[in-house]
């Protein structure tokens, strides 16, 4: 007996390709990249990425999330003069303090990742990316990447952020958090080196994704045992265990129920529900007056009931076995021999 469920499943599988050029400023320079020189509007600007975005769905421990780009908050013109073969510092960092030195978290899509707060943020990590010269920004010692001879003006960043769990909770940015910057001189920790150049953060919210649940088989198969005509000596369930069992398997991202109806061509009463499934082509050469009960033993052995949902289990966080098990059932006044076999539907609904 076979069930197939109603709810078409699409599954999307998105690949990002990301190409990064050789160039100048890579580890196998051939000579150093020169400093930039102090000497700009300005010493430093700031630059925000503003996220405001809302999960949804199942996600998955290292699943990209979104990438975002960022916007100057004030100040015009560089920070500093460049020369033909000049580069910058760039760091993961939170702040001078922090030492320069963002939290690693390991690597994903091979680019370092680091966690957005220095007490580690267990929900999102993030990468930051050169869009120029497609280059990541890294924690100490930094990455040395060429820049365009003239005014430093801000980078043209994106960064990418991922789950750094499954199903991360909500993250709320507003009081801003430092990912990045951008110095015209290396980082050293006895000063004189943070003054000139540019910050980058991230402000906003990044809520956690709804509740709910996605199926990862969609057809049930029973294969009951055989069973001799004597077992069904009156209406009702035969004498002998004659029971057969299979599994849904739900991912769910909450704590929610599965519900299930039966979306069966005919049906007989069970305890006044139309609940037995009679079987495909009953009669002629096939077996006649034996249908179909289908029960979930984690809702107390609760029995599937035709166009009516019916609670088969209470779903946790994660990866869920919901077993259902299906067996004889005798309804008419006399029982004939033969084959016995039942396709229907079924439909689940998550609450």
């Amino acid at each position: 007996m076979k069930y197939c469920h109603l709810i078409k499943k699409t599954r999307h599988l998105i690949l990002s390709l990301i190409i990064t050029a050789g160039g100048l400023g890579t580890a196998g320079h051939a000579y150093a990249l020169e400093d930039c020189i102090r000497g700009g509007n300005q010493n430093h600007s700031t630059m925000t990425s503003t996220i405001n975005l809302r999960l949804t769905g199942s996600i998955k421990q290292n699943q990209e999330v979104g990438r975002f780009t960022f916007v100057r908050e004030g100040g015009i013109g560089g920070v500093a003069d460049c020369g033909p073969d000049a580069g910058i510092h760039g760091y993961t960092s939170y702040s001078e303090g922090s030492g320069i030195v963002a939290k690693h978290y390991g690597d994903i899509d091979g680019y370092p990742a680091y966690h957005i707060y220095p007490g580690g943020d267990r929900n999102f990590v993030y990468v930051l990316i050169d869009n120029r010269t497609g280059m990541h920004f890294q924690n100490q010692p930094g990455s040395n990447i060429p820049v365009p001879a003239g005014p430093l003006l801000p980078l043209d960043l994106t960064v990418i952020i991922y789950a750094a769990k499954d199903n991360p909770d909500t993250l709320s940015l507003t009081g801003g958090a430092y990912i990045g910057t951008v110095l015209i001189q290396a980082y050293n920790p006895g000063g004189g080196t943070t003054a000139v150049g540019y910050s980058y953060r991230l402000k906003g919210k990044i809520e956690s994704a709804p509740s709910s649940c996605s199926l990862e088989n969609s057809d049930l198969e029973f294969k009951l045992p055989r069973a001799p005509v004597n077992a069904f000596s009156s209406k009702g369930f035969p004498d002998g265990n004659y029971k057969a069992e299979d599994n849904l398997f739900i991912s769910c991202n909450g704590d929610l129920s599965a519900h299930m109806k039966l979306m069966a061509a005919k049906t007989e009463n069970y305890n006044g529900k139309k609940s037995v499934i009679v079987p495909d082509d009953e009669g002629n050469n096939n077996a006649s007056g034996v249908g179909f009960v289908v029960t979930s033993p984690m809702n107390n052995d609760a029995v599937l009931v035709n166009q009516e949902f019916v609670k088969i289990a209470d779903l946790q966080d994660g990866k869920t076995r919901v077993p259902l098990v299906a067996e004889y059932y005798r309804y008419g006044d006399s029982v004939k021999p033969g084959r016995l076999e039942a396709n229907t539907q079924f439909i689940l609904q998550f609450d």
